[in-house]
């Protein structure tokens, strides 16, 4: 018992000369050691320790059989999106999807995989499916993964690099039109960037932005910002448009940081927030357009009665266009206008009517003289086949 009370006598007067000889030096006393908590990504275990931008040296046993690279995703990022592949994000969609994901991708969070799994993936079970989430420490990807192979999906892949990978590449991201809300609501320091042509732009766009059509960026490239850091965001006329992606890809080169863009453009800010004030009203609004029923009729009953001209990328005409088109990107227009014929009426066509109706003012700005042009005011969706679904414009 004498030996004990010595001991834990002896224990005492050790702490306490350790105490006094951190309160001699300033030391504080050393904190408690907590082991450190991995970042959520979306739920309790979904995300572990490690750098999400480095492959592990070994897999883990929760990784996906069936792995991907960055480069096998970009070849599937593309306007209009290739048919039989969807690129999924499992990321939550408030918290990480709509600040930046990987441009055409779709949100379906692992969290909602079972709720939303049904709208969101497609009918065909052999279509290439391509899930990721935020990097290689992230499971949420390897998850939805798995619980699509077992609805019987066959073609399911894992791109583990995900998000932080695809930026770190260099590769230029898309936003959430919620997220542009909150930089025209913020006092931060941005640029909003519409890449429709200057009548679009006119009609009405998204509160702030500047208007640089993407056929006159060069020519208008002093628009933007002399610090290259200021934050861009481009956008257009929806998912199928392309002008903002190209417009991006155009700042890019000329070395600005931090380029985005809004896919869903001003169509989806005036879904959610409703439609802006017209920055200029122009006489005549609908001179030129195209009746959408007139048009649907004349492809039916007699196509060669006019002249279609298809003003889309060659890729994009490539992957569905009407039968009788004839193929002249908007960019190339000008030079090709001896092309066009004069004894009959010619209709510029489109995906969402920006670029046939850039064209259009195109025409009347280098050939006023010439009366029987139209463009197609219209939504357009081109399949392989040769058919299209018209969807007017409002």
């Amino acid at each position: 018992m004498k030996r004990l009370l010595v001991a834990m006598m002896a224990v005492a007067l050790l702490a306490l000369a350790a105490g006094c000889a951190g309160k001699g030096n300033g030391a504080k006393p050393a904190a408690p050691v907590v082991a450190a908590a991995a970042t959520p990504a979306g739920a309790p275990g979904t995300q572990v320790e490690g750098d999400p931008l480095v492959m592990p040296a070994v897999k883990p046993d929760w990784f996906y059989h069936d792995l991907v690279d960055a480069e096998f995703v970009k070849q599937y990022v593309t306007i209009p999106k290739p048919e039989g592949v969807v690129l999924i994000d499992s990321r939550p969609y408030e918290a990480k999807f709509v600040k930046g994901y990987i441009p055409t991708a779709v949100s379906l969070p692992d969290t909602k995989f079972d709720e939303l799994a049904a709208k969101v993936l497609p009918a065909d079970k052999k279509a290439l499916l391509i899930f990721y989430c935020e990097g290689y420490t992230c499971k949420l990807s390897h998850k939805g993964a798995a619980k699509a192979e077992k609805l019987g999906y066959t073609n399911v892949k894992v791109y583990a690099g995900g998000y932080p990978e695809w930026v770190a590449k260099g590769n230029v991201p898309a936003v959430g039109i919620e997220y542009v809300h909150e930089l025209v609501g913020g006092e931060g320091v941005y640029l909003l960037v519409d890449s429709r042509p200057a009548n679009k732009f006119h009609e009405g766009s998204i509160p702030s932005a500047v208007g640089i059509s993407d056929t006159d960026f060069e020519k208008k490239q002093g628009m933007l910002p002399a610090d290259k850091s200021v934050p861009l965001v481009f956008f257009c006329g929806g998912y199928d448009c392309k002008l903002s992606h190209k417009s991006a890809d155009r700042a890019r080169a000329l070395g600005y940081k931090k380029v985005m863009v809004a896919e869903a453009g001003y169509p989806g800010w005036s879904k959610l927030y409703g439609q802006a004030t017209a920055v200029v009203v122009k006489a005549g609004a609908g001179e030129g357009m195209f009746d959408a029923a007139q048009f649907e009729k004349t492809l039916k009953e007699n196509p060669q009665s006019i002249e279609i001209i298809d003003v889309r990328d060659p890729d994009e005409f490539a992957a569905g266009h009407i039968p009788s088109a004839k193929n002249i990107p908007v960019g190339d227009l000008e030079k090709r206008m001896g092309e066009l014929p004069k004894d009959k009426p010619v209709v510029f066509v489109c995906s969402t009517g920006a670029r046939s109706g850039e064209s259009y003012y195109m025409m009347q700005d280098k050939k006023p003289g010439v009366k029987d042009v139209y463009y197609l005011e219209a939504t357009v969706k081109f399949n392989k086949d040769g058919t299209c679904q018209i969807t007017p414009n409002k």
